[in-house]
């Protein structure tokens, strides 16, 4: 187990991987820091605004970022006939094992590398209202929930179709459609996985004013329910994709 976690993790250097889960909490910090609130009369407000916008930016960025990580994962296992002579040097069950840790620690390193990066850029503009520890907790919980679900689930597309492109055009589309659902009523999100990250967020528009600009933002209940919902829907497409693997010919 241990020689596939090491053989895992030089393709993983080989293929840059660091770089790639530093892409996406690099964007999401730019698209974040571009639109925080600078003034002295928001300060009071801004973690608010922030950890309203993060789970929109989230469920346009999570879908493509995921799409890119499982391709890459498996990038090596589609060319040529190479899962012909894998399997004959390692057992599937460790190939999985080892590709399953590799995908989800890379995972929470993004969701982490995101969530220091908020706090900092926070810290930086000097802003007052800091999220209690149990609602950072949850936010990260969710977004780590949310992004495995993505990850098994273009994992498993890329092995079933035996070619990375189509769970990237997934990504893609899962991308646009969860963005249309962040502007139809609530009810739509639940019915749509990629934008998840939504209805989990913790926090809310409660009013608006076009003409003086004064934004009221509201903190909701944990979303307990959908929380347990995407939970099992990561285990789900985990277990799918162990199947694929398992039952795989070559």
């Amino acid at each position: 187990m241990l020689r596939s976690l090491r053989a895992e993790w030089q393709k993983a250097r080989r293929r840059r991987d660091l770089l790639a889960c530093l892409l996406i909490p690099l964007t999401v910090l730019v698209w974040v820091g571009y639109s925080a609130p600078d003034g002295a009369s928001d300060r009071s407000i801004a973690y608010h605004a922030l950890f309203y916008t993060l789970p929109v930016i989230n469920t346009v960025l999570l879908p493509i970022g995921m799409a890119m990580l499982a391709s890459r994962l498996w990038d090596v296992e589609v060319k040529g006939n190479f899962p012909k002579l894998l399997y004959t040097l390692q057992s599937r069950r460790s190939l999985f094992t080892a590709k399953a840790l590799l995908g989800t620690t890379e995972v929470f390193l993004i969701v982490l590398l995101e969530l220091i990066g908020v706090l900092l850029l926070g810290q930086y503009n000097g802003y007052l209202d800091s999220p209690s520890l149990l609602q950072i907790l949850y936010w990260f919980m969710c977004t780590c929930v949310v992004s495995l679900m993505l990850f098994f689930s273009e994992l498993l597309l890329t092995i079933l179709l035996k070619n990375p492109l189509p769970a990237l055009c997934v990504g893609i589309t899962g991308s646009l459609v969860g963005l249309f659902s962040a502007f139809m009523p609530p009810v739509v999100s639940y019915f749509v996985p990629w934008s998840y990250c939504i209805p989990l967020g913790t926090y809310e528009l409660v009013d608006w004013n076009p003409d003086t600009d004064i934004v009221v933002y509201g903190i909701r209940d944990f979303n307990i329910p959908l929380l347990i919902w995407c939970i099992a829907l990561a285990l789900f497409f985990f277990v799918c994709t162990w199947y694929a693997i398992r039952e795989k010919e070559v």
